[in-house]
């Protein structure tokens, strides 16, 4: 008889104290495979343990509230296609693991996205095996596959001709409009990732918010760096002018810097959806929108641009906020092979 399945919203709450995760309460049925070894404190089964794991080890025990909401939505995920197998997560084996691989090729997903959620899945019963509740992991060989596509290959980025026709798109006053014209801005010439405008308050600006002398922005980034950025004049105009329009529409320049202005969600901060939704609004109205293309193309473009007009390599990367050069020379590599193309040595015009 297959024992007490446990409801997911039971063993998978998110639940913060002090801006850290608490250890998730689990039901009590569940008991551990290896009894014989000392468990940490509050740990009684294998959800226990990845909330523990999630608290003392991910990120040397200081994970962002979205990695571990990332964690929680993919073991979630995995948990529910157990439950639907009449399968406890407990008893996983390797090749349940490999049906779930398989079954997300199927679903079209890319090698990346299967090798993101895979890898939650290994650390979720690395965990179990962390506090000796397993004594395998199951997920340990069982690999997204290879993509042999390199990483500059996989860019997507607007021409600079390209990029002109989508800041033509953009609208030149009211609230919205300036506060959609400033996301794209922020993104386009200065490479802000999506989560870090969705993240960026009225305290984050360095300087007189109502001056009209360019501030800079002091950028919350991956990890909860943070980086200072400084704007361009033709950017800060339109900060500026999104400031002084909120301030006529009665809102205070504090707390989140772009926000709602419609029926709903009117004042609350943007979800990266509605910044997705605003991206997406002005490529297609400029014929630009494809597969990929989206608020991190231009984040791509920014970089690429940046390059190929001769920026140098180690204030991109400081401005970008990489971790490491190599990451940014992804972008040297794009420009060198469009620069390096065989074809333009063929010297006849067709």
């Amino acid at each position: 008889m297959l024992k007490p399945k446990p409801n997911v919203d039971e063993v998978l709450p998110l639940e913060w104290e002090d801006g850290q995760p608490v250890i998730l309460q689990s039901p009590k049925a569940i008991k551990p495979k290896i009894e014989s070894k000392a468990l940490p404190s509050g740990v009684e089964n294998i959800y226990d343990a990845f909330a523990y794991f999630l608290r003392a080890e991910v990120a040397s025990g200081d994970a962002t509230q979205d990695t571990v909401e990332a964690y929680h939505r993919e073991v979630g995920n995995w948990i529910k296609w157990c439950r639907a197998r009449d399968l406890l997560p407990e008893d996983a084996q390797g090749y349940h693991l490999e049906a779930f691989r398989e079954e997300l090729k199927r679903r079209g997903l890319s090698i990346a996205t299967r090798a993101h959620k895979l890898s939650i899945i290994r650390r979720f019963y690395e965990s179990a095996v962390y506090v000796g509740l397993r004594e395998d992991n199951p997920a340990a060989d069982v690999w997204a596959g290879k993509d042999p596509t390199s990483p500059e290959e996989k860019l997507k980025i607007l021409s600079e001709k390209a990029l002109a026709a989508l800041v033509l798109s953009l609208p030149h006053e009211g609230l919205s409009g300036l506060r959609d014209r400033a996301v794209v801005a922020l993104m386009a010439a200065h490479g802000l990732r999506r989560v870090e405008i969705q993240r960026l308050n009225h305290e984050s600006v360095v300087g007189n918010q109502r001056s009209s002398e360019p501030c800079s922005l002091l950028v919350d980034g991956r990890g909860h760096k943070v980086r200072r950025v400084f704007l361009r004049d033709d950017t800060w105009a339109t900060l500026a002018a999104y400031f002084h329009e909120k301030e006529q529409a009665g809102y205070a320049l504090q707390n989140a810097i772009f926000v709602g202005h419609g029926n709903n969600g009117r004042g609350q901060r943007l979800s990266r959806v509605s910044i997705n939704a605003i991206v997406d609004k002005y490529l297609n109205a400029a014929h630009l929108k494809g597969i990929g293309v989206s608020c991190h193309a231009l984040r791509h473009t920014f970089g690429t641009i940046s390059i190929a007009n001769g920026a140098d390599l180690e204030h991109l990367r400081n401005t970008m906020g990489h971790a490491l050069i190599e990451t940014t020379g992804v972008y040297v590599k794009a420009v060198q092979k469009g620069k390096d193309n065989p074809a333009f040595f063929i010297n006849v015009e067709f």
